[in-house]
């Protein structure tokens, strides 16, 4: 049984809806869902900067029906990449940067691929968590429309009969399902989490009853094992901070679903 410990770790100030999040180098990236920026945030300097992503729409606190919704970043040691959701026609990009130039790709065709190929609604389509692995690109779709599918859709660009979709079991929390909400890579295993949130839709917020770290076997051949994280927050992003002797530290990000300046970063410390 893993022991939880959950504290603040830093405040910034200057981003709201944080999505996703990646620690590299001393740094912190980070995604916001109604944002065209990608945020990073130096840790000695305590200095933010960010780099826009659409040159033409440099814009924040951008209205939920109009936004990208970009909910995931993932870095594969050479690059970041920056998904939407595709849970609307404009939350179909991925973005792309080496920490200098940003590259926007139309991802709509891919999405449709997994929505047709494995029988997912557009209104139960929500992708919350990517990891890269291999030859392969791990989708984690959040269970949070009508037919609450919580799954990972692993694709493989290059071999697309290889494509499957493994669904997952997430357990409740305070009587409210748990959905996807970010996944990492670590050694060989996969560590996510999941966010209960009282709503049946993949555009409205509702309430918040808390979330869970889970982890399994990055070949996904055995059910995950999840365990509660210390309050009630609605954490997005996931990223490693580092291995020690008693176990592994984690960063994690929330969305509070307000328009709040400041955010906070949380350190989630796990040990047998």
């Amino acid at each position: 049984m893993l022991k939880l410990i959950l504290e603040a770790f830093i405040s910034i100030s200057g981003i709201t809806a944080a999505s996703g999040i990646v620690y590299h180098d001393n740094q912190l990236h980070i995604v916001s869902d109604n944002s065209n920026y990608i945020y990073s945030y130096h840790l000695t300097d305590q200095k933010l900067s960010k780099t826009v992503l659409q040159q033409s729409h440099s814009m924040e606190n951008i209205a939920k029906a109009d936004k990208m919704d970009l909910e995931s970043i993932t870095f594969d040691g050479n690059r970041y990449y920056l998904y939407g959701s595709g849970s609307t026609p404009k939350r179909k990009s991925r973005f792309t940067w080496d920490g200098k130039t940003i590259t926007q790709e139309d991802y709509s065709q891919v999405y449709s691929f997994l929505m047709d190929e494995f029988n997912i609604s557009g209104e139960d389509f929500n992708i919350e968590g990517v990891v890269h692995l291999h030859d392969k690109i791990l989708f984690f779709n959040r269970g949070n429309g009508p037919k609450g599918i919580n799954a990972i859709l692993e694709y493989h660009p290059l071999a697309r009969d290889k494509s499957r979709c493994i669904p997952m079991e997430l357990p409740k929390l305070n009587g409210i399902p748990t959905g996807f909400s970010d996944a990492i890579l670590v050694g060989s295993e996969i560590y996510f989490i999941a966010t209960a949130e009282d709503a049946k839709s993949t555009y409205l917020d509702g309430e918040i009853g808390g979330s869970i770290l889970g982890k399994l076997p990055s070949d996904l051949t055995a059910k995950p094992e999840t365990f509660e994280i210390p309050e009630k927050h609605k954490f997005e992003g996931i990223t490693l901070k580092e291995k020690t002797a008693q176990g592994l530290v984690f960063l994690l990000c929330e969305d509070t679903d307000s328009e709040d300046n400041d955010l906070t970063i949380y350190s989630l410390k796990i040990s047998n």
